[in-house]
């Protein structure tokens, strides 16, 4: 019989946490002894990403039967005390052919490795086995996974100083996408003055603190279902709330990226609004965006801020000139600081430019009317569809598709 004590060395599984996987993978333990199930189950808690439930030989014909409402495991292991053949057989039949079925056994030998190697297995795992070479296969779930699954762009606005107009811009830059059917989120983790409820006149069903302490407990499926809906299509996040509270609501960094990693699996665009600047708990955002859009206006602070900031996220984080981009916010030809002086200063191949319209964005901020759709006419929202279209890549592809039409009148 498999048991606790036969599974490994004593000293191979420990209980230290590892660093979390490429993607959050979950998988079956599937036995009918808890000495098999309990220590592969701790042993898998030590990833805060991996989620094992142990399942029967009765709960998976439970499962084939109602097939179409269970959600395929990325990884099962099947112990070698079962009818582990007719189980294997049962489940690529009726559920997945993809999924890697690990069996671990304590009387493995050369007809079993024929058998498991003619139905599919993937691997055998003899006991006592070294906890690397689970290890092995469980990153290797995880990395296929992530390679296979094309993940959501993650574009962040960031205010070089306070009261730059990033949360405005980003909410309207999320509303555009979805305007032009994109799938995206707005995430807003200030608690403090957020605005994102009031700029899309929507009331959030679940603020981010109230998501993220329950995001070990879900999967990128039941995450999205904390996001707001807005009458648009964009769905949104935030961290304000008008409930009085004894303190500011705080969250975990490790629990932010876990929630992130859940939503760019579900969505093709994350815009994420961290106005506020850099702070510790929002890193997770900053450590993979595609885009990092620096807000600024024409005045000498903000681009002395700008410069600082650049430099700390090149410095953190690693990004580079073509990552990073200058948003000029407010902007206006009558000002003395120039479009090309910015460029100088920030050492800025490019900047992009949102004109000055104060009574376009009041009404916007005050009457809860977002600029695409009451406003789509106007030059500040031209200007808007350019950073979109930036994100979305969409005039590189138009520019593609012309070289194409060229070629093809020459031919």
């Amino acid at each position: 019989m498999n048991t606790i004590n036969e599974l490994s060395n004593p000293d191979d599984l420990t209980t230290t946490m590892k660093s979390p996987l490429p993607i959050s993978i979950t998988g079956w333990i599937i036995s009918e002894n808890k000495n098999f199930v309990e220590p592969l189950s701790e042993y898998s808690s030590q990833w805060s990403n991996v989620k094992f439930s142990a399942q029967t030989p009765f709960s998976l014909n439970a499962h084939i039967k109602n097939k179409s409402e269970v959600r395929k495991p990325d990884l099962i292991i099947v112990d070698g005390d079962l009818n582990w053949v007719e189980l294997t057989v049962k489940f690529k039949a009726e559920i997945s052919r993809k999924t890697p079925i690990i069996l671990i056994s304590n009387n493995s030998n050369a007809e079993m490795l024929k058998k498991a190697l003619r139905i599919e297995i993937a691997d055998v795992l003899s006991i006592p086995f070294e906890e690397d070479e689970l290890d092995q296969i469980i990153f290797k779930c995880s990395k296929e996974k992530s390679e296979n699954r094309k993940q959501g762009k993650t574009s962040v606005f960031i205010n070089a100083k306070g009261g730059m107009g990033a949360s405005i811009i980003s909410t309207s830059i999320a509303h555009i996408l979805a305007l032009q059917n994109e799938s995206v989120v707005l995430i807003d983790p200030d608690a403090q003055f957020g605005s994102t409820s009031s700029l899309l006149s929507t009331i959030p069903k679940y603020t981010l603190s109230e998501a993220l302490a329950q995001v070990e407990s879900l999967d990128e499926y039941a995450t999205s279902g904390l996001l707001t809906k807005h009458e648009s299509g964009l769905r949104f996040i935030p961290n304000r709330t008008d409930h009085l509270l004894d303190t500011v609501p705080a969250f975990d960094p490790d629990s932010f990226r876990e929630f992130l990693e859940h939503i760019k699996n579900g969505f093709s665009h994350l815009v994420i609004d961290l106005s506020r600047g850099l702070e510790n708990n929002v890193f997770p955002a900053l450590c993979n965006a595609d885009n990092i859009f620096i807000v600024i206006q024409q005045n000498i602070p903000s681009i002395k801020e700008a410069s600082i900031l650049i430099k700390k996220l090149k410095h953190l984080f690693g990004y580079n000139n073509q990552q990073i981009k200058i948003v000029v916010n407010r902007y206006s030809k009558s000002l003395e600081i120039s479009p090309e002086a910015i460029k100088e200063s920030l050492h800025s191949e490019d900047i992009l430019l949102v004109p000055n319209d104060y009574l376009a964005v009041s009404a916007s901020t005050n009457l809860g009317e977002l600029l695409a759709t009451h406003f789509d006419k106007k030059p500040i929202v031209k200007s808007l569809n350019e950073i979109s279209n930036l994100i979305t890549e969409k005039q590189e592809e138009e520019a593609k598709g012309v070289k194409r039409f060229f070629s093809f009148l020459r031919s």
